[in-house]
Formats: C-alpha cells, sequence, structure tokens
C-alpha cells in the first residue's frame, strides 16, 4: 500500500496526515503550534525554527505508529496557515522572526492606502481584500521602521512554503498563498506589479518567490530532512496551497453550487466558480481553472472559545449538553470579537446562562450565513458542507441548516484541508491524470435538513439580526 503524507500547519497545531491513493485517511500525528509571542502590543511573532520542528515532530510521529514505513511514502505536501511573513536570508536561514497574520503593526500603512484610495484601487487587480497581517503592509512597515531587517530579507515566504524548503531546499510558493494574501493580479495569473508600483512598494518584486502551481513537484526531500522527519532521502515534495483553498477541494468535488463553510478558529465560507465575472472577491483554487469566493471573519470558532471563557463554561461538550433540546429565544448575539465588537441584544430578567449559549451559537451560525449571502446566486445552493472542528457540534448542523435553509453535509472525516492536499498531491504524483479524476467524494458522516417550524423562526431572526448591525 502507497500513501502520502500531508503536513497541516495550523496556528494551534501542527498536523502529519497520512492519506492512502483512495483519498482515505490512515493516521494522524499532531503536535502543537508554537505560540506566537507579543513583544509589543499588537505583534504577534513566531519562531521559524520552532515552526520546522515541530512539523518535523509531527512527521516523525506518522512512523512511531509503525503502521506505515517511509518506504511506502510516495510524496508529502504542506498546506498551511496563510498571510503573515516566513523570511529568509541569502543563505536560507531565518532573517527575523516569523510574523503571524494577526499582527496588527502595519494597521496605519494600511489605514494610509485606505484613506487616500489607493487600497480601493488595489482591490480592482488583485480581487481579494488584504489587511494589516498581510505581506504588502508589513513588508511596507519594515521599510519605515526597520530597515536593516528588510535589507536583510531574501525572500518572502508563507508557512507552508517555509516548511516545503526545509523539506526539500527548493523556493517557492503556489498561487493560492500568493492571491490570498493580495499578491497577484487576478485576471493575469502573474504578480500584480502595477498594484506593488501604485502603493509604492516596487522594492518587493526581488524579495518574491516563484509562483508554481499547487500540485507540482518542486524537490525532493534532502539528507538532513531525511534525517530530521523520518522520511527517505528522494522522497517528492509538492508545492502545496494555502489552508483556506485546500479544504475546499477535500470534500472531492468541484461544485459551483455547494458551498463549503470552514467552522475553525476563523470562520470561511466558499464556494468554486469558473468565472471572475460577478464576484465580489476571489482567490485561486487549487483546481487549475477554477477560483474560490466568498467571505469570512473571525467570528467563528475563536469566538466560541472567548464566549465560553467568559461564562465559566469549560468545554464545548459541557456548552452543548446545557443547550440541547432547548428552546430559542429572541436574544441576538453578534459574534465580531474581532471587528466591529461582539453584542447581544434582547436579554431579559428570566435568561440564564444556557439562553446566552444557545444565542451564541446561532450568532456565530447567522455570522457565517451572512457571509455566504455574499455569493452570487448562493440561494440556488444545492447543499452546504460543513467542515472544521466546528462540524464535530451536535449544534451546529442543524442551526446552519435552519438558518440558512440548505440541507447541511457534514463528512465522515476530520482532516478536510489535509484530504484536498492529498487529492492534489495525487495528482501531482501521477497517480491521478488530472483533479478530476482525483475528485473522489467524501463519505458523508451526517446530513441535516431544515425544521420547517425552526426554519421560519430563524428566517425572521436573521432578518433581526442583520438589522442590528445597522
Amino acid at each position: 500500500m502507497k500513501y502520502v503524507v500531508v503536513i497541516d500547519r495550523g496556528s494551534t497545531n501542527t498536523k502529519a496526515v497520512v492519506f492512502n491513493t483512495q483519498g482515505d485517511e490512515i493516521l494522524v500525528s499532531s503536535c502543537a503550534s508554537p505560540k506566537p509571542v507579543s513583544l509589543r502590543a499588537g505583534w504577534w511573532e513566531q519562531n521559524m525554527d520552532s515552526i520546522w520542528e515541530v512539523a518535523a515532530k509531527a512527521i516523525r510521529g506518522i512512523f512511531d505508529t509503525g503502521m506505515v514505513s517511509p518506504a511506502q511514502i510516495l510524496g508529502v505536501i504542506p498546506v498551511g496557515q496563510g498571510n503573515g511573513l516566513m523570511c529568509i536570508d541569502k543563505n536560507g536561514k531565518p532573517s527575523r522572526m516569523g510574523i503571524h497574520s494577526l499582527d496588527s503593526r502595519a494597521e496605519a500603512v494600511l489605514a494610509a492606502w485606505q484613506a487616500d484610495g489607493r487600497y480601493a484601487k488595489a482591490l480592482e487587480t488583485i480581487g481579494t481584500p488584504f489587511f494589516a497581517g498581510s505581506p504588502l503592509p508589513l513588508l511596507c512597515w519594515l521599510r519605515e521602521n526597520a530597515p536593516g531587517e528588510l535589507e536583510a530579507i531574501d525572500k518572502a515566504l508563507f508557512s507552508k512554503d517555509w516548511i516545503a524548503y526545509k523539506l526539500s531546499g527548493v523556493i517557492g510558493t503556489d498561487p493560492t498563498d500568493a492571491s490570498g494574501a493580495g499578491l497577484m493580479d487576478i485576471r493575469r495569473n502573474a504578480y500584480a506589479h502595477s498594484t506593488f508600483d501604485l502603493l509604492e512598494a516596487g522594492f518587493i518584486r526581488d524579495k518574491l518567490p516563484e509562483i508554481r502551481p499547487s500540485h507540482q513537484i518542486i524537490g525532493h526531500v534532502t539528507k538532513e530532512a531525511a534525517a530530521q522527519t523520518g522520511l527517505r532521502e528522494g522522497t517528492p515534495v509538492l508545492c502545496g496551497a494555502h489552508d483556506i483553498a485546500a479544504f475546499p477541494f477535500g470534500v472531492g468535488a468541484v461544485n459551483t453550487r455547494q458551498p463549503i463553510c470552514a467552522l475553525g478558529t476563523w470562520g470561511i465560507n466558499l464556494v468554486p466558480a469558473k468565472s471572475l465575472d460577478g464576484l465580489p472577491a476571489a482567490i485561486y483554487h487549487t483546481v487549475p481553472g477554477y477560483y474560490l469566493t466568498g467571505a469570512g471573519n473571525g467570528g467563528s470558532g475563536g469566538c466560541l472559545d472567548l464566549m465560553l471563557g467568559m461564562l465559566g463554561v469549560s468545554s464545548y461538550d459541557q456548552a452543548e449538553e446545557l443547550i440541547a433540546g432547548r428552546t430559542p429565544t429572541d436574544i441576538i448575539f453578534h459574534p465580531f470579537v474581532f471587528g466591529a465588537g461582539a453584542n447581544f441584544y434582547g436579554i431579559k430578567s428570566w435568561h440564564g446562562k444556557a439562553d446566552l449559549l444557545l444565542a451564541i451559537y446561532e450568532g456565530i451560525a447567522m455570522g457565517h450565513c451572512l457571509n455566504i449571502g455574499v455569493i452570487p446566486k448562493w440561494e440556488e445552493s444545492e447543499c452546504l458542507w460543513l467542515v472544521g472542528g466546528g462540524a464535530k457540534s451536535k449544534i451546529f448542523g442543524q442551526l446552519f441548516a435552519d438558518i440558512s435553509g440548505l440541507t447541511v453535509k457534514i463528512p465522515l472525516i476530520n482532516e478536510m484541508t489535509a484530504r484536498g492536499g492529498a487529492l492534489n498531491a495525487l495528482v501531482g504524483l501521477g497517480v491521478y491524470k488530472n483533479h478530476e479524476e482525483a475528485a473522489i467524494p467524501v463519505r458523508v458522516k451526517i446530513g441535516h435538513k431544515p425544521d420547517p417550524e425552526r426554519r421560519a423562526f430563524y428566517a425572521r431572526k436573521f432578518e433581526l439580526f442583520k438589522e442590528k448591525m445597522i
């Protein structure tokens, strides 16, 4: 039996996930990712060597199980959190601490571009919003505040690129990470040089890596990486992808009428598209010829974690035990703790903790549905896929169905981002001749259909949820 290994580099955990050539998840080795440090308010940095060491440890963990051997591994592909900065010098060493995508030091740089209209003009070319924790503002901040650090940078990478480099010794990135960070001219499939000039950031050209397809073999595991990971020297290394562009292919389909919602630390809601016409925003899909459109924000799992802590609820299981079977109330909760702010509306003297909890769950689901609503013709969708940690919930699936009015499907496996990476790897390795052939449908664990009575209630409540935002 042959396998592929996916390195899923996340903010909380770094996982090495093994899949067979039929797209079945075989085993997962997970290690805690290095925690970001904040040397100043708004700064979030991570040690790049530690990021690699954790990834190598996760890979070793799959062989420690004895279930697979290095000789059975056809190839390895990284997927990971996008934006931020992972900078290396001319010797391939970290030139500074890695900067996390949640870093906000460059907010003033971004605000200046927004104030003078250049940000809006840039969006016409790049096709997707970028923020303070994206490479363009961060590199410009370094130019203004730490020119020596900027000078030391040879190449600015993303987290999965750093892991691919440590595995293979090859520097590169892919269209999903580059477009997701606002660095590409979305219609020309190339770096957005006109935008760099518009923002007086032409200096970054020489610091950007070559763009290669997500599924392309870019190199092979080096002798040093083999010793650190347990992989065989010479094992193919594929380019990889931004995690938000990998999970949509994890369902084993490229269906323009099936939105995919990732209920994770951040909530992402996407659907494949064949054309850019009429799209509010877009990045490249890992599948050639397709884009991904939609919207997302931090009002998802990260919000839930914060609110459970504030309410003194110790676990997800405890929360769901409290609200299981509970009758909904008129309490409205806005989950935008990482944006405009979170708010409760309509709390009465007789409401208790369980009522607040249910409102929080409803608000998170409504926030997702609000973002789904920017997808053109979303009402014509055939179904809605729910993936990520929140898909394990016994509550969210039915709430998404009742609020959206769509049938909700929850996959049998949990590691959907990794599965999307694995299916891409199987194309690049020649196991399948193209992405269409590699689109092996994931098995459905459970489906939720809208309850007519609850659907009517939530349709009214969703309108109030939107009205309170004005």
